[in-house]
């Protein structure tokens, strides 16, 4: 054990680390991240894909063109993003191309959408929706609900908005009352 030279065998302990975590890398790489990439690319209205980890999640920044019916393009983008990534590794976060117009309507509507959430009264929900769009002279919005989100779009010309709010699962609602 004299002889032992134990710069050495750190250095070779490093070097060996840094390989195994450089072939992980390009791994993921490779096999997921460009693959995912690509397929997201593929589908309908979308503009751009770009991938980040953030607090241990891969979020999943889609922009999107404009397009006729949201909630099909998010179930899409959703499936092909679980069949690579599997169910709840990923958060999927929708860039669109707001004017202030399209802001200040959607201010004044998400209380109404987060209320349609938690209480389920979806024709009150929409009745607010429509008159708020209403006032705005906005006429391009669709509100769309199922079992898993509430959708909501509006366009203003060339710009565009995009809202996915998450639903409770009845379980998790029945424990919070």
């Amino acid at each position: 054990m004299k002889n032992f030279k134990w710069p050495v065998a750190v250095l070779v302990f490093l070097l060996t680390t840094a390989v195994f975590a450089g072939v992980v890398v390009l791994r993921q790489r490779q096999l997921v991240n460009e693959p995912l990439i690509r397929r997201l690319n593929d589908l309908a209205g979308v503009e751009s894909v770009q991938l980040r980890r953030q607090d241990g999640v891969q979020v999943i920044s889609v922009r999107l063109a404009y397009v006729p019916d949201l909630a099909t393009t998010y179930r899409e983008l959703d499936r092909e993003t679980s069949s690579l990534l599997g169910r709840k590794s990923y958060r999927l976060e929708l860039q669109d191309a707001r004017d202030e117009t399209l802001s200040a309507a959607f201010s004044e509507v998400h209380l109404a959408l987060y209320e349609g959430e938690r209480r389920g009264n979806f024709t009150a929900m929409a009745g607010l929706v429509s008159a708020t769009m209403a006032e705005f002279s906005l006429r391009e919005y669709r509100l769309t609900v199922d079992r898993d989100r509430i959708y909501f779009q509006a366009r203003n010309g060339a710009y565009r908005l995009y809202a996915v709010i998450e639903r409770r699962s009845n379980s998790e609602a029945g424990e919070q009352t």
